[in-house]
């Protein structure tokens, strides 16, 4: 009896013995957010006091409890590991010591990786951190990169905007020093561009698409800026797209865009995506976007056709300036009406009376004019009225200022000269309306 009481006593004083160490717990030895016991008070009371520093700006005395907090407590709080990286960034700009500020990079590192562990979002602060290393530590950018791009496979279309243009600056500087390849650079744009297509497509607000449309076009800038961005790169690109979804609208609008910025219009896939993108939408865009194919492919008359349908279809001012002047061109130099592309160049000048170019257009016009005068004195008339364009394109803009003078000096030489003149009792100084189509007046000079 005596010895099962013995038993029975040491026994309970083994659990009062251990009773205390039951009772203080550190939250990161039992899992829960402070704690048990004494060491969730010094949890609390940590946790309280770095927040108070943290509020005033006293970083270098909120850094001490800070680090209780996180070390002992990693679940009390998402936003003890934002501060803590904000913390750290404020250390690593005030350091002058790179070894110093490396180690703070580190540090950075450490608390997102410690936050996935507890509060997961494992895609979004992957992306984040990887974002951080490459502005903080520009020597371990593929590191970076490899973070990013890690993040992009595990969020996919979820991929936050941040990320796809950090993984394609990345890319750019990593492709500009050789470490990553051409091909490489296109299948980033490739899949940024796959991403954002989608976003914008199911952005559930007109405030979020213009965000996607946004980091779209900074992404395609990138691009762009690169060099990778040839039509030896995008077409294989652009066909595989253009396969997956041949009659995908926003698909075929971005494929035909692409194609054009780039100048790649001969190309098959173009013609195939410009004809199905009309037939979808019929606009002054996809328009315009045929009429390109065929003046590529010297079709004088469908590349005329669907230029005029896109000018009939559009309402921007600049847009119609541009069609009707490129419209007037063609008719040129197919050979055809010179009457017609006066027409449309002095349309473009009604649509953008500051660009000059309509003017070398009318005056090439006048100079070409076939079938024009009953002698030799008023055929060479006409090059009156086509210098008196040259020199007006350039009195309106004098960035062709240039230009304009070379065709002043080609076509002034055939200028009627003073004996045919006098022949016909014109004399210099004199005003003069040119006939015909041209119906134009001016002053007789030789």
């Amino acid at each position: 009896m005596k010895t099962k009481v013995t038993k029975i006593l040491l026994a309970f004083s083994i659990t009062l013995l251990s009773l205390p160490a039951l009772m203080a717990q550190k939250g990161v030895e039992d899992g829960s957010k402070y704690g048990h016991g004494e060491d969730s008070i010094r949890a609390l009371q940590n946790l309280s006091m770095y927040k108070q520093f943290y509020r005033q700006k006293s970083y270098n005395d909120a850094i001490k409890p800070w680090r209780i907090v996180f070390n002992e407590a990693p679940k009390i709080s998402k936003n003890m590991y934002i501060h803590g990286v904000n913390m750290y960034k404020i250390f690593f700009k005030n350091s002058k010591s790179v070894e110093e500020r490396e180690k703070y990079v580190d540090t950075i590192m450490m608390i997102y990786d410690q936050r996935m562990e507890y509060f997961n979002s494992k895609g979004y602060l992957t992306a984040r951190k990887g974002v951080d290393l490459g502005n903080l530590s520009p020597k371990r950018a593929k590191e970076a990169y490899d973070l990013i791009h890690e993040a992009v496979d595990m969020m996919d279309k979820q991929t936050p905007g941040f990320a796809l243009n950090e993984m394609m600056q990345a890319a750019l500087k990593l492709y500009n020093d050789d470490v990553i390849s051409e091909d490489e650079m296109v299948n980033n744009f490739a899949l940024a561009s796959d991403i954002l297509d989608y976003q914008m497509k199911n952005a559930s607000s007109d405030k979020k698409r213009e965000r996607y449309e946004i980091i779209m076009n900074n992404v395609e800038l990138i691009f762009t800026k690169s060099g990778a961005a040839t039509c030896e790169s995008l077409i294989p690109l652009l066909t595989k797209r253009y396969e997956e979804k041949p009659k995908d609208l926003e698909n075929l609008k971005k494929i035909v865009g692409l194609l054009r910025n780039f100048d790649c219009e001969e190309s098959d896939i173009f013609e195939k995506s410009a004809e199905d993108l009309y037939e979808l939408e019929p606009s002054a865009n996809s328009a315009y976007s045929l009429a390109r194919v065929f003046l590529k492919k010297k079709n004088w008359d469908k590349a005329i056709k669907y230029d005029e349908e896109a000018i009939r279809r559009e309402t921007d001012d600049i847009t119609l300036a541009r069609y009707n002047k490129e419209l007037a061109d063609i008719l040129l130099v197919a050979d055809r009406s010179p009457a017609k592309a006066v027409q449309h160049a002095r349309q473009a000048l009604k649509h953008n009376p500051e660009d000059g170019n309509p003017y070398l257009t009318i005056g090439r016009a006048y100079a070409n004019a076939q079938n024009f005068g009953e002698n030799k004195f008023e055929k060479n008339t006409k090059y009156w009225a086509a210098v008196d364009m040259f020199y007006k394109a350039k009195a309106v803009d004098s960035t062709i200022a240039d230009k304009a003078n070379k065709l002043i000096e080609t076509y002034s030489q055939y200028f009627p000269d003073k004996e045919e003149a006098f022949f016909y009792n014109v004399t210099e100084g004199s005003d003069y309306t040119v006939g015909g189509w041209i119906n134009h007046t001016t002053k007789v000079r030789f």
